[in-house]
């Protein structure tokens, strides 16, 4: 006689089948994820992290040098050691639904880098520089950084507009234009680079010049955080060393800023384009006081780059005759230096990790935008007395180059630098910033990608391209990404 089957029993007994069932299930299914995980980066040299691994946090800490961060987590940081790695790593996330954000350094404002799930691509182990003395050329890879490919080119006797800041990496700030070391006279970085080898979203990796893939070039000339590809090395122009660099610095009282302003006016009007002339107002004064014990100022620096001693005087005479020098309260004036000089950090270098958030402009009216915003560091200031104002007087040659995505807008640049020691300064902060961004708005003409803030100012990105080279760098994703495989700007689909 069969026995019978107690109901509660039986379903106790299905269900606890199901359960280790479902165990086993989910097991092996983890297991089964894992290998094929690791077989798919296997080829990977470089190191790979993990958003579950012990260490993930300080990776995530180190891919932005900013104290304050975006609380966003890529799935995997990958630390490229090979253009293979490269490779690997795009495939690897198209074959996995992963979207991919690149770094050469971190240094970018607005934490590029960082975003939430996907592959973080980290470039900055890829640092091989030749050159070509007859050519007068380089190759360069993305990670090396500013100061240390100077001095390599030094060695050759030729030298590049490379980042003010000297460990700004090359890759990222050659990507989105470079403001760099006498551009007024060797022009926005980016318009040197004559070819370059990129990785595409289908895992190709291929070469771009004058004379092939001619859009990928156009598009690396400036495209900045939402380039559709990885450059993993770069071809430049580079320029003859100069011989003879004169370096004048003035510090003039805040309170005579619009006399400074009208000397600038003046000088900019008659200087040759191989005058550099940067004035930042800042907490500066004196030098040797803590920050927060030093007077607000507005400190002016002009640079000739010449070939002769005869050319520099020349250069920079028309600002050892303004009234910038006889009103400063501290100066020193045509100095001799030679182009390693450049990097020795001033004061603003020193306050760069605790930036909250920058902006920037191209304008034609740099006198009423450094007045504007000197007023309100003075009158209405920001959280932390680091923060600063900086502007380029007389830097763009030509605004009208078809051959790069990057835009001039304007003659003249004017950048300000908003910083935090604490997270409460955070929300202040960003009224702050908004409020100077508004006052702003009647002498804005353009921005500069490179040093935009897209979580705070979307509508940023798209005013630092004109009309047609936006569209055309929409239509040139399309082609070369059509899986949007790369991050492209953030707050930008």
């Amino acid at each position: 006689m069969r026995e019978k089957t107690n109901p509660r029993r039986h379903f106790l007994k299905k269900t606890l089948a199901l359960c280790v069932s479902g165990v086993l299930h989910f097991s092996v299914t983890t297991v089964a994820h894992a290998k094929r995980l690791t077989a798919s980066l296997d080829n990977i040299k470089g190191k790979i992290i993990r958003k579950g691994d012990s260490n993930y946090k300080l990776w995530w800490a180190s891919m932005v040098w900013y104290v304050f961060k975006p609380k966003l987590y890529p799935d995997l940081i990958i630390k490229a050691e090979s253009d293979e790695d490269v490779i690997e790593a795009v495939n690897y996330a198209r074959e996995n639904g992963h979207r991919v954000s690149l770094r050469s350094g971190g240094h970018n404002p607005a934490r590029a880098v960082l975003r939430d799930g996907g592959v973080l691509l980290d470039l900055s182990s890829l640092r091989e520089v030749s050159f070509d003395d007859v050519e007068k050329t380089a190759w360069l890879q993305p990670g090396i950084r500013s100061e240390e490919f100077i001095e390599l080119a030094r060695e050759h006797d030729l030298a590049f507009p490379a980042a003010h800041t000297g460990i700004v990496p090359m890759g990222g700030y050659l990507l989105g234009g470079g403001l760099g070391w006498n551009w007024p006279g060797w022009d926005i970085a980016c318009r040197s680079i004559i070819a370059a080898e990129v990785v595409t979203a289908d895992g190709r990796k291929v070469m771009t010049s004058e004379t092939e893939n001619q859009d990928l070039l156009w598009a690396i000339r400036g495209a900045g955080p939402g380039f559709f590809g990885v450059v993993v090395r770069y071809k430049l122009k580079m320029f003859s060393l100069p011989k003879a660099i004169l370096k004048s610095k003035y510090l003039v009282p805040i309170d005579n800023i619009s006399t400074v302003i009208e000397e600038l006016e003046k000088i900019t009007r008659v200087k040759k384009n191989n005058l550099e002339i940067l004035a930042v107002a800042g907490h500066f004064y004196p030098p040797n006081k803590p920050v927060e014990q030093q007077q607000l100022v507005c400190a002016v620096t002009a640079i000739a780059f010449a070939d002769t001693d005869k050319e520099a005087l020349s250069l920079i005479e028309p600002m050892t005759r303004s009234k910038i020098s006889t009103m400063s309260i501290l100066k020193k004036e045509e100095e001799e230096i030679v182009f390693q000089d450049l990097y020795i950090p001033p004061p603003t270098d020193f306050a760069s990790p605790n930036r909250s958030i920058a902006e920037n402009i191209w304008t034609d009216e740099p006198g009423k935008a450094l007045q504007l915003l000197a007023d309100r560091l003075k009158d209405k200031p920001p959280a932390s007395p680091r923060s600063f104002v900086l502007t380029g007087w007389g830097v763009s040659p030509d605004k009208n180059d078809a051959n790069s995505s990057f835009t001039y807008f304007a003659d003249h640049y004017v950048s300000w630098y908003v910083m935090a020691e604490e997270e409460a300064h955070l929300e202040k902060n960003i009224s702050w910033m908004n409020e100077a961004v508004n006052a702003l708005k009647p002498y804005t003409k353009g921005h500069y990608v490179n040093e935009v803030d897209p979580r705070h100012f979307p509508e940023h990105i798209r005013a630092c391209f004109s009309e047609e080279k936006w569209q055309r760098l929409a239509q040139l994703r399309l082609q070369y990404d059509p899986q949007n495989i790369f991050h492209t700007y953030i707050n930008h689909s």
